[in-house]
């Protein structure tokens, strides 16, 4: 199960995901991103409180760098991961 909270600010947009990320949450995620207008504000994933990542949502993290997504609080062992399948 993954709790997403959308934070919203004058020029930011934070989604802060608690409990397990993967694949099922990915369309709602997106849907999120997209009503967001593009260039308009800072956007952000808050990884603080993920407890468990598959690899579809390891994919997500890898492409969000491209959408000018930052991923912020981002748990050990999913950095970890990152950096491996960046190489």
């Amino acid at each position: 199960m993954l709790k997403i909270t959308r934070i919203r600010n004058e020029n930011s947009l934070k989604i802060h995901l608690c409990g397990w990320f993967t694949e099922e949450y990915l369309p709602e995620i997106g849907r999120l991103l997209d009503e967001e207008p593009s260039g308009s504000s800072v956007v952000s994933l808050d990884l603080s409180n993920v407890s468990f990542v598959d690899r579809a949502a390891m994919r997500f993290l890898l492409s969000a760098g491209h959408r000018n997504i930052s991923i912020e609080s981002c748990p050990s062992y999913v950095k970890r991961w990152m950096e491996h399948e960046e190489l």
